[in-house]
């Protein structure tokens, strides 16, 4: 075959497996984002817990299971990786569509939690060893995009589906979708070009540009060392790690679990309330797309300035939902909030493109992965801590409280952004000290 030829192979190959594994996360966003619009009819019907602690049984598994993610990325391969997990979140789809308790939902949770947590880390991978790095902010923006597409249809779609067929009835067909996603995986997934017999994508930047590139795609590195170089990089992964901890534990407490009822029955009683979940995936779904695209064309050259103005805007929305909670009765302003809400706290997804850029692609994987640790570790706390203040007892002053402490966790991710440091040209990775 013909050198140009086998590139034109190579290219559409890329964009087939992105293509499934991006379709595959949209249903990871889909299940993050279904205990708002079903929980409160999940749990009435089997009786025991609530909605905020079953959401947080989620986010404590996802979180848990980012680290083991990396390390299966990194060892096991995207292929086996995403597949057989994405078979044991189909179990749990099944187990909680026949769920009779509180705890059967819980274990069902805890398995599609599991399932759903090795798609985004293989992904990244796949995107790392068979794209070229300037592409990966543009790609990721696009996957983020794509599962706050998930989002959406778990928001107000996903209402009038459970309303239709009932909230078992989805779970069997998000069972079934799980399973043809297992699959597909299985049987065009490749871990390398190599796999497909095609060079890799640094021996193509080789030859395009005449230099040779010393971070191989196909490189291995002990997962200890891997953790030890990630962990011990300091402000490089700290700041980042911690900032979107606070961001993205603050959006899963609003977006994810509570903002249904407070607007729908709670506080105001607003007929569109399924509708404002769905604005702040819009929101997310715009400024993903808009600087990944930025940032991969070179229009913007700092992703630390450009995620510091972002962070700033969204504390400004939570002082406005803390400050207007109760005393604002107009759901077209609400409307608007929640749109810009998901705007700006989409910005902190360059973040992973940041700490990224400071570890070579053999241990790309482990570095995601524990980025995505933090992010699901502050998701967990936060929704823990929310069903803390809630209770149960869903009045104004339990709401009030909750949207202060998510706005003093906004302003201290704010800093923590500032504190960050950016890769600059000269500077050099974090190398681990051990390969096999």
């Amino acid at each position: 075959m013909e050198t140009a030829d086998r590139m034109r192979l190579l290219y559409k190959y890329r964009w087939a497996m992105f293509a499934i594994l991006a379709t595959t996360y949209f249903f990871v966003y889909f299940h993050r984002m279904s205990v708002n619009a079903l929980g409160t009819d999940m749990v009435a019907d089997v009786g025991g817990g609530s909605k905020e602690y079953l959401s947080s049984v989620y986010f404590w598994t996802y979180a848990f299971m980012q680290i083991p993610s990396g390390i299966l990325s990194d060892r096991l391969g995207p292929r086996k990786a995403s597949s057989i997990f994405l078979a044991m979140a189909a179990a749990g789809s099944f187990i909680t569509m026949f769920g009779e308790s509180f705890l059967a939902l819980a274990v069902g949770k805890v398995l599609i939690a599991a399932g759903m947590a090795v798609v985004y880390i293989p992904l990244m991978k796949i995107i790392s060893v068979w794209f070229d790095k300037k592409d990966f902010p543009q790609l990721n923006g696009i996957v983020i995009a794509v599962g706050n597409v998930g989002a959406l249809a778990a928001s107000a779609p996903l209402v009038y589906l459970a309303e239709a067929v009932g909230w078992r009835d989805v779970f069997l067909i998000l069972g079934a979708v799980t399973v043809l996603l297992s699959l597909l995986c299985f049987a065009f997934v490749r871990d390398h070009p190599r796999r497909i017999g095609m060079p890799g994508i640094e021996e193509i930047r080789a030859a395009e540009t005449g230099v040779e590139d010393r971070d191989r795609s196909d490189g291995k590195v002990p997962v200890i060392a891997g953790l030890r170089t990630v962990f011990g990089s300091g402000r490089v992964f700290w700041t980042m790690g911690l900032a979107y901890f606070l961001v993205y534990g603050t959006i899963m407490v609003f977006q994810g679990t509570t903002s249904i009822m407070y607007f729908k029955s709670h506080v105001y009683g607003f007929a569109l309330a399924a509708w404002f979940v769905t604005m702040i995936g819009v929101g997310k779904i715009l400024s993903t797309v808009l600087i990944g695209r930025l940032v991969s064309r070179g229009v913007v050259h700092s992703k630390k300035k450009v995620m510091a103005v972002g962070t700033f805007a969204y504390m400004l929305v939570w002082a406005f939902i803390w400050f207007f909670a109760g005393s604002l009765d107009n759901q077209y302003v609400w409307f608007t909030v929640c749109a810009i809400f998901g705007f700006f706290g989409g910005f902190m997804t360059l973040s992973f493109a940041q700490v990224k850029e400071w570890f070579p692609i053999s241990i790309s994987g482990t570095a995601i992965s524990s980025m995505n640790f933090l992010l699901f570790l502050g998701a967990s706390i936060a929704t823990t801590v929310a069903g803390l203040i809630l209770h149960n007892v869903y009045s104004l002053e339990n709401y009030g409280t909750l949207w202060a402490v998510m706005l003093l966790a906004s302003a201290a991710a704010f800093v923590l952004v500032l504190l960050s440091k950016e890769k600059r040209e000269g500077d050099e990775m974090f190398v681990p000290a051990g390969r096999d």
